[in-house]
């Protein structure tokens, strides 16, 4: 006979093990415990006390086993949310499929980690825990963790703070932007220019639409009545200063173009910053026909 504990062989006399002093033997039938039991199954005696009655229906109470538990832990970046649980397989299983696919499109892996008590056989060997059935527990959990993750993304304030102003500036159309108010204090023709297309490329990205293209920029600049005939804005454009190409003719901002578009969409709601140049007021000259020579 060895011991359901820790497969150590019993003594012949004696209801403890000699290896890990854990209750081998029912105090009162002597039979060997089963692994894991709270109760002889012979006689129906509860570990630790010598000789209590099985009751009429053939039960005995039994205190409630913790089952194994799996530990999960999720945060987010600002402002975050958190996520701390502590479930059963079974609501582990329950939960599979919608957790999965949650942390799979955030690139985290879901990690169980049961705490799993090992379990003997009569004859030593160790015995696989068993899956627990999938129950209540598990439908209140995965309840739980819809609801979490069902939850609106945290807002960006910084970001929620800009589409605001930029909402002054311009009207969303779907995927860009048209330009509802010209007046971005410039000083002149070129930075007319600059500070709208700094400004249009800068739209797109706070509000994580795609770049736009160099196309679409010219569009915005043309209807501003700031694409002027002698080409100068087309010149400063192809000199891509403070902005980059992107792929498939698309524009970005660079460092310095970025903090340009910050401190235009600054001055555009500073009433103290005098709006000098404006294409309503002094739009650029635009060529006139040639006349042949006769």
């Amino acid at each position: 006979m060895n011991c359901p504990h820790c497969a150590e062989p019993l003594s012949e006399r004696g209801v403890y093990c000699k290896a890990c002093a854990g209750q081998a033997r029912c105090m009162s039938c002597r039979e060997v415990l089963e692994p894991g039991a709270v109760a002889c199954v012979e006689c129906g005696t509860r570990l630790g006390q010598p000789g209590d009655a099985v009751r009429p229906s053939g039960l005995v109470d039994t205190p409630s086993l913790s089952p194994n538990r799996n530990t999960l832990s999720y945060s987010e970046d600002r402002n975050s949310r958190k996520f701390d649980a502590s479930l059963t397989d079974s609501a582990m299983h329950g939960l599979g499929d919608v957790l999965g696919e949650f942390f799979a499109q955030r690139g985290v892996g879901v990690v169980r980690n049961p705490v799993q008590t090992p379990r003997f056989s009569r004859q030593g060997e160790i015995v696989a825990p068993q899956a627990l059935p999938a129950g209540v527990e598990a439908q209140q959990a995965a309840e739980t963790a819809r609801t979490i993750i069902d939850e609106p993304p945290v807002v960006d304030e910084s970001a929620a703070a800009e589409k605001v102003k930029l909402s002054k500036v311009f009207t969303l159309k779907g995927q860009s932007f048209e330009l509802s108010d010209n007046r971005l204090k410039a000083v002149s023709a070129r930075d007319y220019v600059r500070r709208l297309t700094y400004l249009f490329i800068y739209a797109h990205e706070v509000y994580g639409h795609p770049h736009p293209t160099e196309a679409s920029v010219r569009a915005i600049l043309q209807s501003a009545k700031s694409w002027d005939a002698s080409g100068n804005a087309n010149t400063w454009l192809k000199k891509r200063i403070g902005i980059a190409d992107e792929n498939e003719d698309q524009l970005k901002l660079t460092a310095p173009g970025r903090e340009g578009a910050i401190a235009t969409l600054k001055d555009a709601h500073d009433t103290n910053v005098a709006d000098t140049w404006n294409p309503d007021k002094s739009a650029p000259k635009q060529r006139g026909t040639r006349k042949k020579k006769a």
